[in-house]
């Protein structure tokens, strides 16, 4: 199989809204949909936002209807990080230390790139990218 091209990630977190600010705020994320269903018996079983950043998309997932409903188990590890090529590193982190975003790594150089990781407010870890 040769897939054609990669067309989202999907983030489990506490708070849609919260997480949609956020993305909205520091990544010029934009609302490309927001979906609700039930479970057949009125009970809400998925409710997710979809933005895009840059020019792919991601899904956040409200977890707790989510896995009442039984749609996904808890799942310690897989998932490690997700990164954003930007132009400055440095700016980018200017920009987003001044708003209270959490790092986990200030800008460091690892060979011809720039990188620093920053937390989603549901600790999804993100990594900045600058070619240098």
């Amino acid at each position: 199989m040769t897939p054609e091209s990669f067309f989202h990630i999907a983030l489990k977190v506490d708070d849609v809204d919260e997480g949609l600010a956020f993305y909205r705020q520091h990544f010029d994320a934009e609302l490309i949909e927001r979906g609700h269903a039930d479970d057949g018996d009125g009970a809400t079983a998925v409710n997710h936002v979809a933005v895009a950043v840059a020019d792919k998309r991601v899904y956040l997932f409200d977890r707790a209807p989510y896995e009442a409903a039984g749609l996904v188990d808890e799942r310690p590890t897989g998932f490690l990080h997700f990164g954003y090529v930007v132009d400055d590193v440095e700016a980018a982190c200017a920009d987003l230390a001044a708003s209270g975003v959490e790092f986990i790594m200030e800008p460091s150089v690892f060979g011809d790139l720039k990188i620093a990781f920053v937390t989603d407010p549901a600790g999804v870890r993100i990594e900045l990218l600058e070619h240098i």
